[in-house]
């Protein structure tokens, strides 16, 4: 499975999204990417343990993205992580 959909979203959190926006839509661009190629693979036997943990950290981001004030820098680090793990287990 190819990587650059992970290594392209894990860089973009990393650089700590400051534009609501434009550096958040980028993260979920890729995140969105990266579950199309899981549920690909999943649709050819893979267990779905990673297409389920991406949904989740999908979900992280998305809520970081829409608080009442500013991002929720908390919800995107521990998305970061969790999304940096996902690969580290391979």
């Amino acid at each position: 499975m190819s990587s650059d959909y992970y290594r392209a979203a894990v860089a973009a959190l990393d650089d700590g999204p400051d534009k609501i926006y434009h550096d958040l839509a980028e993260v979920v661009r890729c995140l969105v990417l990266l579950r199309t190629e899981l549920t690909a693979t999943r649709r050819e036997g893979e267990p779905g343990d990673r297409l389920e943990r991406c949904n989740g950290v999908l979900s992280m981001v998305i809520g970081g993205e829409y608080p009442f004030a500013g991002l929720r820098r908390d919800r995107l680090h521990k998305a970061r992580d969790e999304l940096a793990s996902l690969f580290d287990e391979a």
